[in-house]
């Protein structure tokens, strides 16, 4: 993880140097396979068990989607995608702190029940174009 955030750092760095003028977030993106039996539904109540945390905590620099494959060329069924968005690395980190803390204990138990496991994580320096 520290490797992931230090080259996103220098990701986001870099991109404040390109010639566009767009302010840039930073993205996270996790591909993830749900265990046998659990629901779309589940994953989504998680995710928003997790979002209130941080809301308790007034933090909103963080926005939480879980994209669910409806087509995809390396897909297979369970799949899903965790993706956020934070206006910078500090808030990602921010956002992080809140996912690791006792105050997320509940969302943590149920990522370890719902979710095999995780092939991929990405971060990325994002756009928003509208």
């Amino acid at each position: 993880m520290k490797r992931l955030l230090t080259a996103a750092t220098f990701l986001v760095s870099c991109a404040s140097l390109g010639a566009y003028h767009a302010v840039a977030e930073v993205a996270e993106s996790y591909k993830c396979k749900m265990n046998p039996g659990v629901t779309r539904e589940q994953i989504a109540e998680m995710g928003d068990l997790y979002i209130k945390v941080g809301e308790a905590q007034d933090y909103a620099d963080f926005h939480l989607s879980i994209l669910f494959p409806m087509y995809s060329d390396d897909m297979s069924v369970g799949t899903f995608y965790w993706n956020g968005t934070s206006p910078s690395m500090a808030a990602l980190e921010e956002a992080i702190t809140i996912w690791e803390s006792a105050d997320n204990a509940e969302a943590q138990t149920l990522w370890v029940q719902y979710v095999e496991d995780c092939e991929s994580a990405s971060l990325y320096s994002s756009v928003s174009v509208n």
